[in-house]
């Protein structure tokens, strides 16, 4: 298991892991996500990348 850079509990991350995710998929941008998260655009955007584009045209 990959160790944290922060001594947070690993559950704390994965609330804010579950968290980017359902306000991803609520539509919200990343920029967002993060102003409401509090973490790295970084983090972000590792996890909503792999959404898909429901609105493409």
């Amino acid at each position: 298991m990959p160790k944290t850079k922060s001594k947070e509990n690993p559950t704390d991350e994965l609330l804010r892991d579950l968290m980017i995710i359902q306000l991803g998929l609520a539509g919200l941008t990343q920029h967002q996500i993060r102003e409401i998260v509090g973490v790295d655009i970084h983090r972000v955007n590792r996890i909503v990348k792999h959404f898909k584009k429901t609105n493409q045209k």
